[in-house]
């Protein structure tokens, strides 16, 4: 199964109502710890971008498309 991509929608002051993509990965993979991220704790932290395994533009592209057919 692949992880979730799309979320939402979520609340948003500036923006009403909107969309959130996690380009982190499955596994909340992070260099901090932020109390307001949609995301939850960090499980993951690193200290180097090299360390951090993403998702690709085309997961991403996949997941919206998925998505918008619900």
């Amino acid at each position: 199964m692949k992880p979730k991509i799309i979320y939402g929608p979520v609340l948003s002051r500036r923006l009403g109502r909107s969309l959130g993509i996690d380009i982190i990965g499955p596994e909340k993979t992070c260099n901090f710890d932020c109390v307001y991220c949609q995301l939850g704790r960090t499980k993951n932290k690193v200290q180097r971008p090299e360390d951090i395994c993403g998702v690709s533009t085309e997961d991403v592209v996949q997941g919206l498309k998925s998505y918008l057919k619900k």
